[in-house]
């Protein structure tokens, strides 16, 4: 049996959804997920909610939560903004390191963002663990100026979020993180480039840290049973290093 409640928490000057979920007798363990670009706390095909009831069931609690200006959150998906995103991740790491060992799993773009938040000041060396499943990757792929509009699946945004990921040096980022990486990428991912996925593949393994690809695969959402075997091997990981 696990404990859940659902609010809207003030972050930033905007009130954000959360959906907050713990055993009866939580180990003071939490991870904390984090949606990618369009994306939603339940994550593709639910899967965040699927992980969140496995790693209840194990003792730990979990934070899902929409970014700002997505889902259920404060404000416009047009004025979504990356670094945004990062503050909002950082807001709810910080929160929770007091009483709490933390791990962050993100999809995407919010792995990618969940990635940049490890090298901020106030957090780095303090997130013991990251769970990146298809970290998103922007090296210049993008061509549009900051308040340019585009629509991708019936929803308008501005090019300032990809702007702001290009600056934010995901690769320096994942370079100078020291914790343990779980990542996973499907082979035949859409969204981003082999070049790109074999440059962070290259990148986690030169640590020695575990790399899984997902056969015939697409960035998302994955085949049912794919998906329980990333569940069982991050839950794995989580306590190696939780």
């Amino acid at each position: 049996m696990f404990n859940e409640k659902v609010y809207f928490e003030q972050v930033n000057g905007k009130q954000i959804f959360c959906d907050f979920s713990e055993p009866e007798n939580p180990q003071k363990k939490i991870v904390i997920m984090s949606h990618g670009f369009r994306g939603s706390s339940t994550g593709p095909a639910r899967t965040f909610v699927d992980f969140q009831r496995i790693l209840n069931k194990e003792g730990f609690s979990v934070l899902r939560f929409d970014q700002p200006n997505s889902g259920n959150s404060e404000d416009d998906y047009l004025e979504t903004s990356y670094n945004e995103w990062v503050d909002t991740i950082t807001y709810f790491a910080k929160k929770y390191l007091d009483g709490y060992k933390v791990a962050l799993l993100g999809q995407s773009m919010g792995g990618a963002t969940t990635v940049i938040l490890t090298s901020r000041p106030e957090l780095k060396d303090k997130i013991p663990v990251i769970l990146l499943w298809v970290p998103g990757v922007n090296e210049g792929d993008f061509n549009g100026s900051s308040d340019e509009i585009f629509e991708e699946a019936g929803q308008k945004y501005k090019g300032k979020f990809w702007m702001e990921a290009r600056e934010a040096n995901f690769f320096k980022c994942i370079n100078d993180y020291k914790g343990g990486i779980h990542l996973v990428y499907g082979e035949k991912d859409r969204y981003i480039s082999q070049a790109l996925r074999d440059k962070v593949i290259k990148m986690v393994g030169a640590k020695d840290q575990q790399v899984k690809i997902l056969k015939n695969q697409d960035h998302s959402p994955w085949e049912y049973d794919l998906s329980q075997e990333v569940y069982k091997e991050d839950l794995e990981f989580l306590n190696r290093f939780l």
